[in-house]
C-alpha cells in the first residue's frame, strides 16, 4: 500500500502542472486554485495516511521500494523506474506536501492580480513534483533526474517576473550554481558506479565499507555529493544564489528558500550517511563548511534592510546548523532542525508577505515602521517566527537547535569549535531577527508617513500563516531531552546501520541551554535598546560602524570576486574566441577550403571550352602520355 500511495502522491502534482500547463487559454481562476491547490492537498492527505499506516508497522519493515519497470540495462548494471518509501523520504513528503500546500493557498491571494497566474501555479506544482521525486527516488539516477528538475523549477519561479532583468539574471545565477552541484553528483555517481557496480540505494550503501575500503574514494564520493549538497542548500562557497532569490515572489521565497529546496542538500547527507560514516574526512569538511557557513550567513543578515533578504541570509545561516549536524553525525537533529525550520520560516517569509503585501510590493525596512498599528496579524506572526528562530526555551528552535549544539560539545576539539561558532551565530540570529521585528513594527513610521494606510490581508493569506504560527511554536515538542525523542525514533530504522551515533549528555544540553538561551535574551534587549523606539542610536550605530558595514552589506564581496576572477574572465575569454579564434581558426577553415574548391572550379571551368577538337588532342595527348610511362617502367 505505501508504494502505490507513493506513486499517486508522486504524480497528483505532476497532473497539476500538466493540466494547468496545457490548457487551452487562461482557465478561470476557480480552476487554477482547484487544480493548483488541490493537487498538492490530496497530496498531502495521501502521504498522512502512508505516515498513519507505517506507524502501525514494525520499525524493521518501514522500508518499501517498487518499481514501474527497467529504464536503464548495461551489462550487469540495471536501473529501474523505482520509488523508495521509508521514514526519511516520508518525512520529507510531509512537509514537501504539508508545507507546500499551505504555501499554494496563501499564494491564491498573494498572487491574485498576477498576470500570469495559471503559469505560477503549473511552476509551484511542477516544483512540488519535482522535489517528491527527489525524496522518493530509490537510486542515484533519479535522484539525479529529481535534482535536475528542481534546479528546472526553481530557475522559472526565481525568473517568474521575466519582465524584470532583475529576475531573470537571479534565475540565471541560481541555474548556474545549481549546475555545477549537478556535476559534482555526477561524477560521484559514476564513481560509485565503477565501485559498487550499482546505483540502487539498498546495493551501494549496504555494499559501501567494503567495496569502497580504504583507497580514499569513500572521501571522494562522498565529498563530490557534499559539491551538489552545497549548491542547493547555499553553502560556502556555493551560497551566493539564494539572497538573490529574492527577487521571485515571495510564495517562492516561503516554498523553495525555507521549507523545501534548501534542505534537499541536508537529505541527502543524511540518505547517503552509511557513505560519510567511512569518509571522515569528508564528514569533518562538510561540518566546518556548515559551521563557517552559519557564522558568516549570521553576520551578513545583521546589515541587511531589505526584509527577504534579511530571511534569505537566515535560511542560509539556518542550513549550515543542519549540515553542520550531518557532518558530525547528528543525522536525526539535522532533520529534527530541518522540520521545525521549515515550520517557522515559511511562517516568516509569508508573514513577511503578508507586509509587503500591505505596502505594495516595499522591502526595504528603511520605509518601514511603527506596522503594528496597522497589521496586528502580521506582527503576531513574525514575533512567534522571530521567538522561535531565536531559540527561545519552549519554541521550536530552541530544541532542535540546541540538540545540534550539544552533540558538536560531544565532537572533540572540532566540535567545540563549530559549538562556539555556533553559540555565537545563535546570539547573532536573535539580534537580527529582532531588529528585524522592531524595524518593522515598532520603529517610528517614514517620514510623511505611509500613503496609503496598510491593509490587512484575507482569510487565504491568514490561515496558513496561522497554522504555521501555532506550529513554529508547539513542533519542538516532537524531542525533549531528557524525555521524548519522536524524530529521532522514526528515523531509528533508517539509522540503524550507524556503528557509534554521536549523541549529547545531559551536561552538554544543559550547558548548551542555558548559554544560548542567556545570549539570545541579551540580544533581543540590544535590539530593542537599537531599533525599538527611534533611530537616534540605530543612525550612530551606522556612522560608528561605516567602515564594515558596506562589506557585511555586500555578503563579503563574494560576487565581487567571482566577477572578477571567474564571470569577467570568461567574458573575456569569449570575447577573444569570438574576435581572434573563430575568424582565423574555426571559420577561417571553412572559408580556406570554400575558397580553394571554388578556385579549382574556376580553373577546371577554364579548361572547358566546348571544342571538340580541343578534347581530342587532350585525349590523344593523354594516351601518349601513358604510353611513354608505361614504356619507361618496363
Amino acid at each position: 500500500m505505501e508504494t502505490n500511495l507513493g506513486w499517486i502522491v508522486l504524480a497528483l502534482p505532476l497532473a497539476g502542472a500538466l493540466i494547468l500547463s496545457l490548457w487551452p487559454g487562461e482557465p478561470p481562476k476557480a480552476v487554477t486554485r482547484a487544480v493548483g491547490v488541490g493537487s498538492v492537498f490530496l497530496a498531502f492527505v495521501l502521504t498522512a495516511v502512508v505516515f498513519a499506516g507505517m506507524l502501525g508497522d514494525d520499525p524493521s519493515s518501514r522500508s518499501h521500494v517498487d518499481g514501474l519497470w527497467e529504464w536503464i540495462t548495461v551489462g550487469d548494471l540495471r536501473v529501474d523506474l523505482a520509488i523508495q518509501i521509508d521514514p526519511l523520504s516520508v518525512l520529507m513528503m510531509l512537509v514537501i506536501t504539508g508545507v507546500g500546500f499551505l504555501i499554494h493557498l496563501y499564494s491564491t491571494e498573494y498572487m491574485a492580480h498576477s498576470a500570469g497566474y495559471r503559469r505560477f501555479f503549473a511552476e509551484m506544482n511542477f516544483f512540488v513534483f519535482s522535489m517528491l521525486l527527489l525524496v522518493q527516488a530509490a537510486n542515484f539516477v533519479f535522484l539525479i533526474v529529481g535534482w535536475a528538475f528542481v534546479g528546472l523549477a526553481s530557475y522559472l519561479l526565481i525568473g517568474f517576473d521575466y519582465d524584470r532583468p532583475a529576475a531573470v539574471a537571479a534565475a540565471k545565477k541560481a541555474f548556474v550554481i545549481n549546475v555545477i552541484g549537478d556535476v559534482g553528483m555526477v561524477i560521484a555517481a559514476w564513481l560509485i558506479m565503477r565501485e559498487v557496480g550499482s546505483l540502487d540505494y539498498g546495493a551501494v550503501l549496504s555494499a559501501a565499507p567494503g567495496a569502497f575500503g580504504d583507497s580514499g574514494v569513500a572521501d571522494a564520493v562522498a565529498l563530490l555529493l557534499f559539491v551538489g549538497a552545497a549548491a542547493k542548500s547555499a553553502q560556502v562557497p556555493l551560497h551566493t544564489w539564494l539572497p538573490d532569490a529574492m527577487e521571485g515572489p515571495t510564495p517562492v521565497s516561503a516554498l523553495i528558500h525555507a521549507a523545501t529546496m534548501v534542505t534537499a542538500g541536508v537529505y541527502l547527507v543524511v540518505r547517503t550517511h552509511a557513505l560519510y560514516e567511512i569518509a571522515p574526512v569528508a564528514g569533518d569538511v562538510v561540518a566546518v563548511v556548515g559551521g563557517v557557513t552559519l557564522l558568516m550567513a549570521a553576520t551578513i543578515a545583521v546589515a541587511q534592510v531589505d526584509i527577504k533578504r534579511v530571511l534569505a541570509w537566515s535560511t542560509v545561516s539556518q542550513i549550515g546548523y543542519m549540515i553542520m549536524g550531518a557532518g558530525l553525525g547528528a543525522y536525526a537533529g539535522a532533520m529534527f532542525h530541518f522540520l521545525t525550520h521549515a515550520f517557522f520560516k515559511a511562517l516568516l517569509f509569508l508573514a513577511a508577505g503578508i507586509v509587503i503585501h500591505a505596502l505594495a510590493g516595499e522591502q526595504s525596512m528603511d520605509r518601514m515602521g511603527g506596522l503594528n498599528r496597522y497589521l496586528r496579524f502580521a506582527y503576531f506572526a513574525i514575533a512567534v517566527g522571530c521567538l522561535a528562530i531565536a531559540g527561545i526555551p519552549g519554541l521550536s528552535g530552541f530544541f532542535s537547535k540546541d540538540e545540534i549544539l550539544a552533540v558538536a560539545l560531544e565532537a572533540g576539539t572540532l566540535g567545540i569549535v563549530l559549538w562556539v561558532m555556533g553559540t555565537v551565530a545563535a546570539a547573532l540570529t536573535a539580534f537580527y531577527m529582532f531588529r528585524l521585528l522592531f524595524r518593522t513594527f515598532h520603529a517610528t513610521e517614514p517620514e510623511g508617513g505611509y500613503a496609503h494606510t496598510p491593509h490587512p490581508s484575507g482569510w487565504a493569506m491568514n490561515v496558513p500563516v496561522a497554522i504555521l504560527a501555532v506550529l513554529a511554536a508547539i513542533g519542538g515538542w516532537l524531542q525533549v531531552p531528557g524525555g521524548w525523542h519522536a524524530i529521532s525514533d522514526w528515523l531509528a530504522p533508517v539509522l540503524a546501520d550507524v556503528p557509534e551515533p554521536l549523541e549529547a549528555t545531559t551536561r552538554g544540553e544543559w550547558i548548551t541551554s542555558l548559554v544560548t538561551s542567556g545570549l539570545a535574551l541579551v540580544a533581543i534587549g540590544a535590539a530593542w535598546k537599537i531599533f525599538g523606539r527611534d533611530d537616534t542610536r540605530r543612525r550612530a550605530l551606522a556612522r560608528r560602524f561605516a567602515g564594515p558595514r558596506p562589506v557585511l552589506e555586500e555578503a563579503y564581496l563574494f560576487d565581487e570576486v567571482y566577477e572578477q576572477t571567474v564571470v569577467q574572465p570568461g567574458r573575456d575569454l569569449a570575447d577573444a574566441m569570438l574576435t581572434g579564434v573563430e575568424p582565423r581558426g574555426v571559420q577561417g577553415i571553412v572559408v580556406a577550403a570554400a575558397t580553394t574548391v571554388r578556385d579549382a572550379a574556376v580553373g577546371m571551368r577554364a579548361l572547358q571550352t566546348g571544342l571538340v577538337r580541343t578534347y581530342v588532342f587532350a585525349v590523344a595527348a593523354g594516351a601518349v602520355v601513358v604510353a611513354v610511362v608505361i614504356a619507361l617502367v618496363r
